[in-house]
């Protein structure tokens, strides 16, 4: 079966590091649980950091900063409302007082031969994403492009001006047998809202909790 990340990067997808390769051959048949840690979790005044608040009940924003923060991910692919793959991203940060979770799906929108991200349950953001391989490493760099609010199920496009415009490089590390993640979300104005970086493996379902 092919990934909807083969299908975008269409032959760029084989210059992709052999693990990431691995990681992004996301089917129905073949998901991927990560565990690591969140060397740093910054960005955001305390004003940006009092509004992620409102999105904690939808599994997408929080307000939580901290270093050394355990990290887990889970990915799998389901079944869209018209038949397509649809790929579920669960990330969840164990703080010392709470977990918090950044939740999303992807899809492939054929017509535009572009990745749709839908941030939140139920989505409340997406964004069109743009995914382009680094030969010299085989990192993955993905950025965001087209923006909109999700209301009522419609899609209200918002200006660059009140874009969290998202940087995403993932790559893997040969000698320590490890991801390595890196998320900026930047405003034009309001500078850096969200960042963190870490490293985490891959594990198998069962042992995705363990400590």
């Amino acid at each position: 079966m092919t990934s909807i990340y083969q299908k975008v990067l269409g032959t760029q997808f084989h210059k992709l590091h052999p693990m990431l390769q691995h990681r992004y051959t996301l089917t129905k048949e073949k998901g991927f649980i990560g565990k690591g840690m969140m060397d740093e979790i910054t960005g955001g005044n305390y004003f940006i950091r009092k509004m992620f608040h409102f999105g904690v009940p939808y599994r997408v924003f929080f307000p939580e900063r901290g270093r050394k923060v355990p990290f887990l991910i889970e990915n799998k692919v389901v079944i869209g409302q018209n038949g397509e793959d649809v790929v579920e991203w669960n990330r969840t940060f164990s703080f010392k007082k709470h977990s918090r979770h950044f939740d999303a799906i992807m899809f492939l929108d054929e017509r535009n031969e572009e990745i749709v991200d839908l941030f939140g349950k139920p989505s409340i953001l997406g964004s069109t994403l743009s995914l382009k391989v680094n030969e010299r490493d085989g990192s993955l760099l993905i950025r965001s492009v087209q923006q909109w609010l999700v209301v009522n199920g419609e899609k209200l496009p918002l200006p660059r001006i009140l874009h969290g415009e998202a940087r995403i490089i993932e790559s893997y590390d040969d000698a320590a047998n490890l991801y390595k993640i890196q998320v900026e979300v930047k405003n034009p104005l309001l500078g850096t809202l969200f960042h963190y970086k870490g490293s985490f493996m891959e594990v198998e379902r069962d042992s995705q909790y363990e400590t």
